[in-house]
């Protein structure tokens, strides 16, 4: 026969009546709560029998004291003596029950009542998810300005996209626990000061844990959008339970071997950063060492050494090749990078001669260029003035460095515009051509000839007619 079981919490931690009438209900079943928990409750089996359960909050204490405060134990004598026996403890909160179902109530001062549950409150909601919450926005404000200074790679990346909406969706979360906090505070403290009355908080949690549901959903996708090696990605997936999980550990061994509180906290909150730190800088230098590699879908043929560094060798399917435009012989590197949202499509494409025999000048051998597609018409005209505003003329000292696209004859690619890079006192072979809803972004290593743009805008324009609008 089980002997213990685990429940979900589906209850708010201060919600009092639900989980005593949980606990009752349970009791009653023949399970009596051995240890409470952030999601799952303990309960092991016991005597199947009628009690009543009461659950108080003493403000001082602290999940990091290694032993009840000398406040708490004389609460607990004294609770005692009207056949309150104490369950368990959980930080501020306090667990009761009493075989009288008719028990005098612990509480009886409902402004006491409630300026208890308040101070407890601020100090472990309000204070943990306003600092939280400032955080979470300051990764939603990072990111927008991310899509606004990259807007194309932005836009067009899943992880870009999936991450707004996770932080987006926690920040809802904690902006719903703080404001449903002040807003029973005020409640609670008017009906206790004016009517003498408790005002019971009555929470549906239920709303933030599909929230939170979906965000962790959310974070999954994120990072295997990255494309990268699966241990890699449930390596970072497992990071923040991993870190949370030894902070736990490390609070827990401290409170047996009777650690003071603040001693505790300090350990084991640097314990955390420290290895939040240590953990990040570890996969930031797999990655950097090439250690890890994502976008694995890439085909690799073989690999070169330059500069003391080991270098892979790619044959993806490129839309434009130099042998499509001029007879080159070499040995090609040929590489495509794609992203794709619901938004935008973008897809970097690269070809160049493998340096051999000590030469490493290729340039005269190198085409790069970036097809995006703009799936949703809305988006088309923010995007365009986007491509074009990504090249700006800067001022330095009263001079004016040239950075920027000016417009040309766009009847010779057969499109519908474009631009050609003006970048310092040089104009350069780099071309900016709409065909409707794609966008190609061009660097030629050389001058085109018109025989070599006539071939270019056939691949790259897929024969698309001028002025018929956005697909």
């Amino acid at each position: 026969m089980k002997e213990v079981k685990r429940c979900f919490c589906n209850f708010s931690f201060y919600d009092q009546q639900a989980i005593q009438e949980k606990l009752e209900e349970m009791a009653e079943k023949g399970w009596m709560l051995e240890k409470p928990g952030s999601f799952m409750w303990t309960y092991r089996r016991a005597e199947a029998k009628k009690l009543r359960f009461s659950v108080t909050y003493f403000p001082s204490a602290s999940d990091f004291d290694p032993s009840p405060t000398d406040g708490e134990l004389t609460k607990i004598d004294y609770c005692r003596q009207d056949g309150w026996n104490l369950v368990t403890s959980w930080g501020v909160m306090q667990i009761f029950c009493n075989e009288n179902l008719d028990a005098v109530p612990i509480e009886t001062e409902p402004v006491m009542q409630v300026e208890n549950i308040c101070r407890s409150m601020n100090k472990n909601v309000l204070l943990p998810q306003t600092v939280l919450c400032g955080m979470l926005l300051w990764n939603v404000i990072v990111r927008f300005s991310q899509w606004k200074r990259d807007p194309v790679g932005e836009l067009s990346s899943p992880f870009s996209i999936y991450s707004v909406l996770m932080f987006g969706i926690l920040t809802l979360v904690c902006l719903y626990e703080i404001g449903f906090c002040i807003s029973w505070s005020r409640k609670a403290k008017a009906a206790a000061r004016n009517d003498g009355v408790f005002l019971p908080i009555r929470s549906r949690p239920i709303a933030s844990w599909i929230l939170m549901a979906v965000s962790a959903l959310l974070l999954i996708l994120s990072y295997t959008a990255l494309r990268g090696p699966l241990g890699f990605v449930l390596l970072w997936l497992c990071m923040v339970p991993f870190i949370i999980l030894i902070g736990n550990l490390l609070k827990n061994m401290l409170k047996k071997r009777g650690v003071p509180r603040n001693i505790n906290r300090i350990v084991s909150v640097c314990a955390v950063v420290l290895l939040t730190f240590l953990m990040m800088g570890l996969m930031t230098a797999a990655i950097i060492q090439g250690r890890v590699r994502f976008n694995s879908e890439k085909n690799v043929i073989g690999t070169y050494d330059l500069y003391g560094r080991t270098r892979e060798i790619y044959n993806d399917p490129l839309l434009l090749e130099i042998e499509d435009l001029a007879d080159a012989d070499a040995q090609w590197s040929k590489e495509a990078g794609h992203q794709e949202t619901f938004l935008l499509s973008s897809t970097e494409y690269r070809q160049y001669a493998v340096p051999t025999d000590g030469n490493d000048n290729v340039d005269e051998c190198k085409l790069e260029y970036t097809v995006t597609e703009v799936k949703q018409d809305f988006m088309y005209d923010f995007i365009k003035r986007a491509v074009l505003n990504s090249r700006q003329d800067e001022v330095h000292d009263g001079f004016v460095f040239t950075d920027h696209y000016e417009p040309i004859d766009a009847s010779i690619w057969n499109a519908d515009d474009a631009y050609q890079l003006h970048w310092s006192d040089s104009v350069l072979n780099t071309y900016l051509i709409f065909w409707g809803n794609r966008i190609v972004e061009i660097k030629f290593y050389w001058e085109p000839t018109p025989a070599q743009i006539a071939i270019t805008a056939e691949k790259l324009g897929k024969g698309f007619i001028p002025d018929s609008g956005i697909d």
